[in-house]
């Protein structure tokens, strides 16, 4: 379920907020709750009174984990139920795209679990927020998947490395981690997250785009000042010389090989061993994307992905992922087996390929 309310402001304007509120589900996204979202966005882009966007999550566990797999699961069952899938991934990545690129600011509140598809729809925000109990990651390695929504670039627009390893390990970036990698702007206590709605709403909002992001940048900056959080120690930070080592081989061979050889280092060996049991498939997915994701305009990133996660419903690897995770529970998923040496299987090239969809 998501809500989508407009909460009038101060001088007589409007600010939109999108509710994520399934807290028992760790407010996963459905198709629908992306068809509710997405009208709620176009609609307001085209209002006047409305000066901004919220983005925040119902329940104490987080804001978004991302996609109902399960319902994922269901969909990769039939033949006559795949176009849910490939409705699901278009229509979430097309969401994704257009938080990027909204033309008012947008604020998202990131606490708890932001992972997937919910890291999505935080990197897409204007102002991002974490607090002291934030965890971000794009995990999908863990179950046949490729970190998507986009991430095929901005995951690796950050420090260094950095970005490779996440994906590859399927780690966590925890608050401190967040800020001194970009992937957030300010951190503010959990506590402070009833207070947000009125404390936006008291804000002296224009009506001008440019004016009003200037403005809510400032505001937050100085509401953070007043607000201290406490931060947890920096996992990755401290590390960030050892992770450009290990992560900046010019193949996947030679990562591989490093991060195999770094399977004793009590500071790795968790992240490590997440990398040996990932997908292969995976792995090499995320190798050819971010190179090819490089070369494009950032809205053709997302159509790429499209096509990808069309071959990757039919594959077998990610229902496999599915089941073995979340239906069966033994965490031990079946992977087909691909070499990291030599050149991109040719099945994982065909996906890449322009119009290599068939019916």
């Amino acid at each position: 379920m998501v809500h989508c309310e407009l909460l009038p402001t101060a001088n007589g304007r409007q600010l939109g907020v999108l509710r994520l509120d399934s807290p028992s589900r760790l407010n996963a996204q459905t198709l629908a709750m992306v068809h509710v979202l997405d009208a709620a966005l176009a609609g307001w882009r085209e209002r006047d009174d409305v000066v901004a966007v919220l983005v925040v999550g119902e329940g104490e566990r987080g804001l978004c984990a991302g996609g109902d797999l399960k319902a994922l699961y269901e969909a990769m069952g039939s033949v006559e139920t795949l176009a849910d899938g490939d409705a699901f991934f278009a229509e979430e990545y097309a969401l994704c795209r257009d938080l990027h690129f909204y033309p008012k600011p947008v604020v998202a509140w990131g606490h708890g679990i932001v992972m997937g598809g919910g890291w999505g729809l935080f990197a897409g925000a204007h102002h991002r927020v974490v607090t002291e109990s934030t965890r971000l990651a794009m995990p999908e390695i863990a179950i046949g998947l490729f970190p998507d929504v986009g991430a095929s670039r901005w995951l690796h627009q950050l420090p260094g490395r950095l970005g490779r390893w996440l994906a590859l390990t399927a780690s966590e970036l925890n608050a401190a981690d967040a800020l001194w990698s970009g992937a957030a702007h300010l951190a503010l206590p959990d506590a402070a997250r009833d207070d947000l709605m009125p404390w936006l709403a008291a804000l002296p909002w224009s009506g001008s785009p440019q004016a009003d992001a200037v403005m809510l940048r400032a505001a937050l900056l100085a509401w953070a000042a007043a607000r201290p959080c406490a931060l947890p120690a920096p996992r990755w930070a401290p590390l960030a010389a050892r992770l450009d080592a290990l992560c900046g081989g010019d193949t996947l061979g030679e990562v591989a090989t490093a991060l195999s050889g770094a399977a004793d280092d009590p500071a790795l060996a968790d992240a490590v061993a997440r990398f040996l049991a990932g997908s292969p498939t995976s792995a090499w997915l995320i190798w050819a994307l971010e190179q090819r994701a490089r070369q494009l305009p950032f809205h053709e990133v997302f159509a790429l992905e499209t096509q990808v996660a069309w071959h990757v419903l039919r594959s077998g690897e990610f229902r496999e992922g599915i089941r073995a995770r979340l239906i069966d529970r033994h965490d031990a998923p079946h992977w087909r087996a691909r070499e990291f040496s030599g050149n991109l299987p040719d099945e994982i090239a065909a996906w890449l390929s322009r119009d290599s969809r068939t019916a």
